[in-house]
């Protein structure tokens, strides 16, 4: 079989470039991923973060170099190992960049990555729960929403956070 790209890792960025290159049909695309599918429940479920995180199953789970600062620990540094990449593995939190970290960029002498720059693509690429407007989009593939917090392994973690300031 030949193929005209070869892309290695379906994590978001290799399936948003597979998919842009599907859109020509004429394109023959190969997308390589090392671990399995991304159907496992503990990856649908925020409250099974840590179960993730704590298995190599869907996540490479790389080591750092241990740090004398930390008495010689070594820190994990999660990646995801599934369809997804790490995007499958991060208990279901959609984020944003901070504002001050694009125009920080743009300021260091990156022209096109302030954060007026950017926030057309964010627009784009997303469907807000909550409607679009001057910050959220309305069109885009990637649907988000706030999340309703009513569980009590979910509440009891809000309020743990709240005690702790």
């Amino acid at each position: 079989m030949n193929y005209d790209y070869i892309i290695v890792g379906a994590g978001s960025a290799g399936c948003v470039l597979a998919n842009h290159l599907s859109s020509d049909a004429s394109n023959q695309i190969l997308l390589l991923e090392a671990g399995p599918d991304n159907a496992a429940l503990s990856l649908k479920m925020p409250a099974a973060v840590l179960s993730n995180l704590r298995s190599t199953r869907h996540n490479w789970a790389f080591q750092g170099e241990a740090e004398p600062e930390l008495n010689g620990r070594r820190i994990q540094h999660d990646r995801g190992k599934t369809i997804g990449g790490s995007s499958s593995i991060n208990g279901m939190v959609f984020i944003r960049g901070h504002a001050l970290d694009f125009e920080g960029w743009r300021q260091a002498g990156c022209p096109g990555w302030g954060y007026a720059d950017v926030l057309p693509y964010f627009k784009r690429m997303e469907t807000y729960g909550g409607g679009g407007d001057s910050y959220r989009g309305d069109k885009g593939p990637l649907h988000v929403h706030r999340a309703k917090p009513q569980d009590p392994l979910t509440m009891a973690f809000i309020k743990a956070g709240e005690e702790a300031g």
